[in-house]
């Protein structure tokens, strides 16, 4: 299908040479089709990327344990909800767009404000929200302390993960993928234990 080509090449233009890099002349190119037949499936480049962004956070949240939910597995214990999370989270970053796809929003959020708004609202803001709120169901049920700031353990817990991906996309570009991926889930399983054993009654 001519518009998941566009899409694609897109991705695999955008994480390489950024952006601002890429011309809708040079994705024509790639696709194979006339420069024109692009704006059959797409207005602009903004809407490939605004399209690239929609298809990341769908799939990134189609596995997501609902709080509902949650509240009846509290007596697995925080790791049932840890792992659950990361498998879904690793099973999709395993895939090569995916991959391409998150380098692109840590290059681009350095001069892209729809980007940078994306990464901060959808990929960092409601996750943290969604550990803030499960936290504050295992205080409620005295799983952990209550004297614990929810929105700092929620952070700390987090941010970890996430410096892991910038190290990778940025600092340490080009690194295996599979061999950090591997790295990425022992390291955040190791942090989530202190992060939680810290806090657990």
């Amino acid at each position: 299908m001519t518009k998941d080509k566009i899409m694609n090449v897109s991705i695999d233009l955008f994480s390489q040479f950024g952006y601002d890099g890429v011309s809708v002349r040079q994705i024509a190119s790639e696709v194979g089709i006339r420069e024109s037949s692009i704006y059959n499936h797409f207005k602009s480049k903004e809407e490939i990327l605004k399209a690239i962004m929609e298809y990341y956070i769908e799939v990134m949240t189609s596995d997501e344990i609902p709080l509902e939910q949650a509240a009846l597995n509290l007596d697995k214990g925080f790791d049932y909800f840890y792992k659950a999370g990361c498998d879904a989270f690793l099973s999709k970053l395993e895939e090569d767009n995916m991959m391409k796809i998150t380098r692109l929003f840590f290059i681009e959020s350095y001069h892209n404000d729809d980007v940078r708004n994306f990464l901060k609202s959808k990929i960092i803001d409601a996750p943290v929200y969604g550990w803030i709120e499960l936290f504050k169901l295992m205080k409620s049920k005295n799983i952990i302390r209550n004297d614990c700031d929810v929105k700092q353990l929620s952070e700390s817990f987090f941010y970890y993960g996430m410096f892991l991906l910038y190290e990778h996309f940025i600092i340490n570009y080009p690194e295996d993928d599979d061999a950090f991926l591997k790295d990425f889930l022992e390291k955040t399983q190791k942090h989530a234990k202190i992060i939680f054993n810290s806090a657990k009654i």
